[in-house]
């Protein structure tokens, strides 16, 4: 789920191109493995850098590079904990897989730090315990993020969407789009719901014991956020609509009248969040007519 102005990039780098670093098989010559983190941190960090020399890429940690332009523009930081365990795993194969994971890395930088447009502005759902941790970890200097409570533990935060990666958007991005805080929320609401089908399209009715789900969409959980779009459907249940949000890509909903209904959901949600690469939340909500209620 930081320490810039970029906070969610090192996730994001870790979680995006872990997978295309796993697919390689091990057809490439092999060179010695480094055995400690830091020889490795450095390998790679030197990779990195020969294909965005604009940034000064350095060692952030263990593990963790960062690089800074001129300008003072960050990459974020990047974690390289997968890819350390993958070359410690397969030898032969490290070397490709730099290759591959330093590309993928180079690639979204360059397309992260393009100039940002009203029209990439979205509304996420993320964990109040993460957006906390976020916050704490970024230290003083870093631009300020904002965020919104939907409920107790879960929170709304606007975030600037470049197709293959996402940041939070922070005090800074505010001058360069001309918005205000309160605007940026609007806009990432106003967004987020032209991005989506209508939700009758998506959620149909579920029969007694039954649930339904939303998947394939990358801000399926920011559904929530669109409370009023649940009122229909919260009626044909008996306002005993309840809802888990398990990925930020996945939806459940269901008639939570009974306990077994509700047990039935978080069985599957926690499921969900076991095998998903970016673990949303393991709370059920209750649509109620003044918005979302956690059922503890």
């Amino acid at each position: 789920m930081p320490a810039s102005n970029t906070v969610n990039i090192r996730r994001i780098f870790s979680l995006l191109f872990f997978g295309m670093v796993a697919a390689f098989s091990a057809n490439s010559a092999a060179t010695s493995m480094p055995e400690d983190d830091a020889s490795f941190t450095k390998i790679v960090g030197e990779r990195v850098a020969r294909d965005i020399p604009e940034f000064n890429i350095q060692p952030a940690g263990k593990l963790t590079l960062e690089g800074k332009r001129a300008d003072g523009e960050s990459t974020g930081q990047i974690s390289l904990d997968r890819i350390f365990a993958f070359c410690n795993k397969n030898s032969d194969s490290c070397d490709s897989a730099i290759e591959q994971y330093a590309k993928g890395i180079s690639e979204a930088v360059r397309e992260r730090t393009r100039p940002i447009e009203k029209g990439m502005v979205r509304l996420a759902i993320r964990s109040s315990r993460y957006v906390n941790q976020v916050k704490a970890q970024a230290g003083a200097g870093t631009a300020v993020i904002f965020a919104r409570p939907l409920t107790e533990d879960l929170e709304m935060v606007p975030v600037l969407d470049f197709k293959r990666t996402i940041r939070f958007v922070n005090e800074k991005d505010l001058g360069k789009l001309g918005a205000t805080e309160e605007e940026i929320f609007k806009l990432g609401e106003q967004n987020l719901r032209a991005s989506l089908r209508p939700l009758a399209d998506v959620a149909t009715v579920p029969g007694a014991k039954s649930f339904g789900r939303i998947a394939g969409e990358d801000y399926a959980s920011s559904r929530v956020i669109l409370h009023a779009d649940w009122s229909d459907l919260a009626a044909k249940l008996n306002n005993h609509l309840v809802v888990m949000i398990p990925a930020p890509d996945v939806l459940l909903y269901g008639d939570g009248s009974s306990g077994e209904g509700v047990d039935a959901i978080r069985e599957l949600g926690l499921e969900i969040a076991k095998k998903s690469s970016r673990p949303l939340s393991p709370l059920i909500l209750r649509w109620t007519d003044a918005g979302w209620e956690e059922i503890k």
